[in-house]
């Protein structure tokens, strides 16, 4: 987390911007070239820095007392995971480069966006956004990770993801929804002595509905939450 926030991610209880996808791209290749420049241009140096951290790879350079041009990668003793993730993305990347040399047959994926970035001017409940755009929340939450609460962010970016085929649709439709119907959630406080039943009582939806989209596993809830 101290990272994402040096390169500008937002971490709090609305959204995580490790989770974005454009967001944490942007940050993932900012702190990457970051690194390259440390490691002069060394990426498997570059890499394994991401994977356990810049302090981790220059204790292990420090550590191995070789001459600078001797130092790379393999040469060095690093952290387990750390040994294992460099190669394991090497060997990913050769199988794409040559999937016929391993007999793989990869999956087709057509050369054009499969998303595209909407302007949504204010804050949205997320379901009404599927639901404008005529998709899953599924479909919805998949292009839009970053967001942990039910709606997106009341003071901006007023911003989403959405399936390229549907973005039409969508962008009709909200230019129709009125501003009462933006945001349908209502944010409740557990008062003592309420269950789940009396709260699904009062505001309607049903018990699975509250429990779903609070993450409740079982049935106990506390006051104040």
């Amino acid at each position: 987390s101290s990272t994402a926030r040096l390169y500008g991610l937002k971490i709090d209880w609305r959204s995580d911007g490790r989770r974005d996808i454009r967001a944490s791209t942007k940050a993932a290749i900012n702190y990457l070239n970051y690194l390259n420049q440390m490691f002069n241009g060394d990426w498997l140096l570059s890499l394994a820095a991401y994977n356990s951290g810049q302090g981790n790879v220059l204790s292990s350079i420090q550590k191995s007392k070789l001459p600078r041009h001797q130092i790379d990668f393999w040469s060095l003793k690093l952290l387990r995971e750390t040994q294992t993730y460099v190669p394991r993305l090497l060997a990913i990347s050769e199988i794409i480069a040559n999937p016929e040399g391993y007999n793989i047959v990869l999956p087709k994926v057509p050369n054009q966006p499969h998303w595209q970035l909407v302007d949504i001017k204010a804050q949205l409940d997320l379901s009404k956004a599927a639901e404008l755009a005529g998709i899953s929340n599924r479909s919805l939450y998949f292009l839009n990770p970053g967001y942990n609460q039910w709606a997106t962010l009341p003071n901006g970016p007023y911003e989403l993801l959405v399936p390229a085929d549907s973005t039409a649709r969508f962008k009709a439709s909200l230019e129709l929804l009125p501003a009462a119907q933006r945001v349908t959630w209502h944010r409740h406080r557990i008062m003592p002595g309420e269950s789940l039943g009396l709260i699904a009582q009062r505001f309607r939806p049903t018990i699975k509905t509250i429990k779903s989209i609070n993450n409740i596993k079982g049935t106990m809830i506390r006051a104040g939450d």
